[in-house]
């Protein structure tokens, strides 16, 4: 009897040890998940107010730089000589002594160019020059120590960052409105009326009649991109286009220097593409190039090319296409030397072109 009794006694104690040690392990479980409960809590939530205020830090800081165009035409009426406001876009002052930066469509033939700041101090605007084939314009209001916009460089940019456009969409009423979004595509391709291809940034952020010429932006607070064109059509929803701000502070230099752009040319016309298809139908010799013809007396007539010509190659670089021959030239200056390789009656051979100045209708 004694030692049923001391082995009622043991299991006791150890039923009892078991659960107190049971109970710790519980606690320390039940504080590691607490811990780790209340750390995922504050990125959940600390997270979108960090997107918030950097939004609102770039909105204030750019936006003091965003101005509103009007373009004023002159019309006769019965009573006389009136003016009307022929459109509205935005621009960006990208220097303190006034120089802004805007689309060439925003103020195309326009009688007088009114500029609207931020503080709603209104100020007429000189055209310094323009580029159709870009749309950009580049303007120049009295006065110094502007605000300025920073421009970033769009190289650097990746798909999914944040996008920011400031803009007056639907005039000045709602002048420096603020929508984001995301960089949706890069390299995005906008073919001219002329023929010419240009590369631009495509985004989501909301894009609205009068955004044009405004400023897309990262959080960094640079402006990567002027806003240009955004697709209309029934069905597409958060299609917008900015042209990067690399490509802008080329055209702009350019304009402040001299007022025009030049650009460097062959002095050929691109008449089509070579693809495997047309090898097979023509057996040129090649799946790939672009079928020229030659003008009288530019640098291709000078340097010894002929109509029906193919290049298939500029430096070394194989041209696939009419768009990518432009973007091998466009990269090169006026006088630029560059060896073109060229099938002709299906032998290739080397030819060395000073590059000339383009003109209407040739490359």
């Amino acid at each position: 009897m004694q030692k049923k009794g001391i082995s009622l006694w043991l299991c006791s104690l150890l039923m009892l040890m078991t659960a107190v040690i049971g109970g710790f392990f519980a606690i320390g479980f039940y504080e590691v998940i607490a811990a780790d409960e209340e750390k995922n809590s504050q990125i959940i939530t600390e997270q979108p107010a960090l997107e918030s205020s950097t939004i609102s830090q770039v909105a204030s800081s750019v936006g003091e730089a965003v101005v509103g165009i009007s373009n004023l035409a002159q019309t006769e009426t019965i009573l006389g000589s009136d003016e009307i406001e022929a459109g509205l876009g935005s621009g960006v002052i990208i220097d303190s002594r006034g120089y802004i930066v805007t689309n060439y469509h925003v103020v195309a033939d326009a009688g007088r160019i009114s500029v609207t700041l931020a503080d709603g101090e209104q100020k007429d605007a000189e055209l310094i020059g323009a580029d159709e084939r870009t749309d950009l314009a580049l303007l120049k209001i009295d006065g110094n120590d502007f605000p300025t916009a920073i421009l970033g460089d769009s190289d650097e940019i990746a798909v999914g960052e944040t996008a920011i456009a400031i803009g007056n969409p639907g005039g000045l009423d709602f002048a420096r409105s603020v929508t984001a979004g995301i960089i949706s595509g890069l390299d995005r391709p906008l073919t001219t009326d002329e023929g010419i291809r240009f590369k631009l940034i495509q985004t989501d952020a909301a894009i609205n009649p009068g955004n044009s010429g405004g400023a897309l932006v990262n959080t960094k607070g640079e402006v990567i991109g002027i806003n240009t064109v955004k697709i209309t059509e029934s069905g597409f929803e958060g299609m917008g286009f900015a042209l990067p701000s690399n490509l802008v502070d080329e055209i702009i230099r350019q304009l402040m220097d001299s007022g025009k752009v030049t650009r460097a040319a062959m002095g050929v016309t691109l008449l089509r593409n070579i693809d495997e298809e047309y090898n097979e139908y023509r057996n040129v010799g090649t799946d790939h190039g672009v079928l020229i013809s030659v003008q009288e007396g530019g640098p291709a007539a000078q340097a010894g090319l002929v109509d029906y010509d193919i290049i298939t190659a500029v430096d070394g670089t194989e041209i696939l296409d009419v768009y990518h021959l432009q973007e091998e030239i466009f990269n090169h200056n006026v006088g630029d030397t560059v060896t073109l390789t060229i099938l002709r009656s299906g032998e290739s051979q080397e030819v060395t072109v000073t590059l000339g100045e383009l003109k209407e209708e040739s490359q």
